[in-house]
């Protein structure tokens, strides 16, 4: 209950930042590098070629999209709708997100002190990588891939039939129980952070995938040369 309620009032908090961006009329288009500063509100953001890398050090924006293999760092500012296609990659390290999607080969990474609602990856091998931060419910879909190394989820994870692996040790899933009655999965994360996380519907439990970090395995191959010199 205490999860829900938390979720509950930093969603509304992102959707009262969000409401202020929809009374921005103006676009603005990257194709070179550039920067977001603090105070500058804009409707949609593009991004496009190669070689642009934007740094988003604060500001509002409704909704920025990545192509080509741009680079975009959210260092500060309030985004209601991320999204990375084709090779691009969006790195949210601070700062506020709301809807946060990796589409079609874009990659987006999650890290330190960033908040997202809503983190996803979908389409074409689309690649969310959590490190950090704090999310409320994570999704992947289609041939999407989902890489949870460390972080907060204050609600769930779904997937219907993408992928989500979960990187750390002592990690175990369940097909039932948790908040929504279809499972959940437990462990510690590399540094040492437990996470307890509700899965939302049965088709997550097969998509979910742990995988014990290399100083795990490096432990279970010692025990295991102990046991076989005893």
């Amino acid at each position: 209950m205490f999860r829900k309620q938390i979720l509950t009032i930093f969603a509304a908090l992102m959707l009262f930042g969000a409401t202020r961006l929809y009374a921005v009329p103006e676009d603005k288009i990257f194709t070179s590098s550039g920067q977001i500063l603090p105070g500058e509100e804009w409707n949609n953001v593009y991004i496009h070629n190669d070689d642009t890398i934007v740094d988003m050090l604060g500001g509002l924006v409704d909704g920025i999209a990545a192509y080509n293999a741009s680079t975009l760092n959210v260092i500060g500012g309030s985004i209601n709708t991320l999204e990375a296609h084709e090779f691009s990659t969006a790195n949210v390290s601070d700062g506020d997100v709301y809807s946060l999607w990796a589409l079609d080969s874009g990659t987006v990474n999650l890290s330190d002190t960033g908040s997202v609602v809503s983190l996803s990856a979908r389409g074409d091998f689309g690649t969310a990588n959590m490190y950090g931060g704090t999310v409320g419910g994570i999704s992947a879909y289609d041939s999407g891939i989902v890489n949870l190394h460390g972080g907060t989820v204050l609600d769930c994870l779904s997937a219907p039939d993408g992928t989500i692996n979960i990187f750390g040790y002592d990690l175990f899933k369940s097909a039932s129980d948790g908040m929504y009655g279809f499972g959940f999965v437990t462990g510690y994360w590399n540094d040492a952070t437990p996470f307890d996380i509700d899965l939302l519907s049965p088709e997550t439990y097969s998509n979910i995938n742990l995988i014990p970090e290399p100083a795990t395995l490096l432990l279970l191959g010692l025990g295991s040369l102990i046991l076989r010199k005893r």
